[in-house]
């Protein structure tokens, strides 16, 4: 009874902690942006440095635009945790490679003086007493690190949402998610409110944002404690082979992993990007890896191979986690004869035979494993690797060109979560356990003449032939609710190749808009 009201008083606590530190900023920051404001949020990273480096903008003035736009961002979408202008303008320094430069922290990352509380409420209110080694170095660089932005409970999920904050919402509509678990950074980037979003990010719930263009970076690149997390990291790229060699890459297509098909509106936005690369002259052939289901398999042994106590044991009683979560939670404390049992019966009464059998594989693993279990997984994940590698480097490919994700950003309710579950986060999974640097490049809108399916599509054969988890996925796929919304597909490279993925992402962006077909983010 003491842990629930515990909870209460610290989501309660933190909230009202969260709302002092907003309402006592300056009245400046609750004034519509002035034209100054708009030519200092009009400027690239490198004219922000430049012109912070020449005394044309004061730190003061580059927190007072982006101030306001992170202020406007916190009441359309509820993305902030924390806010710390003065801070950031107090240790700013000029004459180095990001001064100038806004960032925001997703709640994962440590900064001196301040939560890190990964949405428990047994975390609030204990604040870190030294900042994480990527903070040093942006802060020595002479970023501005200003802002904290929100994350589910745990950070495994594909909604925005904890009780110690509240629900974040998408900013293109607020009934759709924001992507996953950094759904608070994205929302703050759409707005405006950051120019860069520094992001530890599980696997299985890498953010699908509505506007940034974002770059998953491998292990090695940056200075952290720990090293089973990737993140999110973008910065200035060096010339890169084909560039130098004054030739065109070559790009290999993934259409459908073989577990969950895209949905029309994201197979359309894949197609578009695929035929104008085409009509540029660029190689596109039809990548077929090594079983995409084998690594999936192996991939969700290894997140959870402690049962999920990880993610449980810092709970409070009544705290809620993703439904998403709950789901796979639930399946790993059932008996593994009983799993195994339900997987044998789904394929012998799956029509046709057969449907079923990625789900029912996936099925059997979902337990806690012992030592010896998790490093057997660990030399198969090191083969499979291999293997891919070497489908890669038989192909001769540069990039590998897929979906995000099955849907568009998906309902914000306990339903489309279940329905979905973290399985449906095949397509970007896949590559944080390659340990692939991939970027999520947006390029098109859902539109619903576009995109809307027959009626009668659940009777079709395409629909019959899915299994199961595929089924549900596309039970919420909504043209008509879904029209507006952000459509994106992925860039992917090989390991320590940010840099070339960058520039494969101008690639796609400069053919696009060289057809007519630029992306142009709403401004909120």
């Amino acid at each position: 009874m003491s842990s629930y009201f515990a909870h209460r008083k610290a989501c309660v606590s933190k909230q009202l902690e969260r709302k002092s530190k907003l309402d006592s900023l300056p009245a400046e920051y609750s004034t519509p942006c002035t034209d100054h404001d708009n030519k200092i949020l009009s400027l690239s990273l490198t004219q922000l440095v430049a012109q912070s480096d020449g005394d044309s903008i004061s730190p003061s003035a580059i927190l007072s635009a982006y101030g306001k736009r992170c202020v406007s961002a916190q009441a359309a979408t509820n993305c902030l945790t924390d806010v710390m202008f003065d801070e950031a303008e107090r240790v700013f320094a000029p004459g180095k490679p990001l001064s100038g430069v806004p960032v925001s922290l997703k709640d994962c990352v440590d900064i001196a003086g301040h939560d890190t509380t990964l949405g428990y409420s047994a975390s609030a209110n204990r604040p870190a007493q030294i900042s994480a080694p990527i903070v040093h170095l942006l802060q020595d660089a002479g970023a501005l690190i200003h802002a904290k932005t929100t994350v589910p409970t745990g950070l495994l999920s594909f909604e925005c949402s904890s009780d110690l904050f509240g629900t974040t919402t998408n900013p293109y509509n607020p009934e759709f998610s924001p992507g996953a678990s950094t759904g608070g950074g994205a929302a703050l980037l759409a707005y405006q409110g950051s120019m860069v979003e520094l992001a530890q990010i599980l696997a299985v719930a890498r953010a699908i944002p509505p506007r940034i263009v974002g770059c998953m970076e491998t292990v090695a690149w940056i200075c952290a404690r720990g090293s089973t997390i990737t993140r999110v990291y973008r910065y200035r790229g060096r010339p890169v082979d084909f560039v130098l060699a004054g030739r065109k890459p070559k790009f290999g297509v993934i259409w459908d992993d073989g577990v969950i098909p895209p949905t029309p509106a994201c197979a359309r936005a894949l197609a578009e990007v695929v035929n104008t690369l085409k009509k540029q002259g660029h190689e596109v052939i039809d990548f077929s890896p090594p079983s995409p289901t084998e690594i999936l398999k192996i991939g969700f042994q290894l997140t959870l191979a402690d049962g999920g106590l990880s993610l449980t044991n810092p709970l409070r009683t009544g705290e809620s986690i993703s439904p998403a979560s709950g789901t796979v939670l639930s399946l790993i404390k059932l008996p593994r004869f009983w799993k195994r049992w339900c997987a044998a019966l789904l394929r012998l009464t799956s029509r046709p035979v057969g449907r079923n059998e990625a789900w029912a594989s996936l099925l059997e693993v979902f337990h806690t494993a012992s030592v010896a279990e998790e490093r057997e997984l660990i030399v198969q994940k090191e083969r499979y690797k291999a293997a891919w590698h070497r489908a890669w480097r038989d192909q001769e490919l540069d990039f590998v060109l897929t979906v995000p994700h099955a849907l568009p950003p998906i309902p914000k309710n306990k339903s489309a979560t279940e329905k979905a579950t973290l399985v449906s986060a095949n397509y970007t999974f896949l590559y944080n356990i390659l340990d692939c640097t991939a970027g999520v490049q947006p390029v098109a809108f859902v539109d619903e003449t576009l995109d809307s399916r027959p009626a009668d599509f659940q009777q079709s054969a395409a629909y019959r032939n899915m299994n199961d988890i595929a089924r549900a996925v596309h039970d919420l796929y909504d043209a008509k609710a879904m029209h507006g919304l952000p459509l994106a597909v992925q860039v992917v490279g090989r390991r320590l190749e940010e840099e070339k993925v960058l520039e494969g992402m101008k690639v796609v962006e400069r053919a696009l808009w060289e057809t007519g077909r630029g992306f142009v983010p709403k401004r909120f």
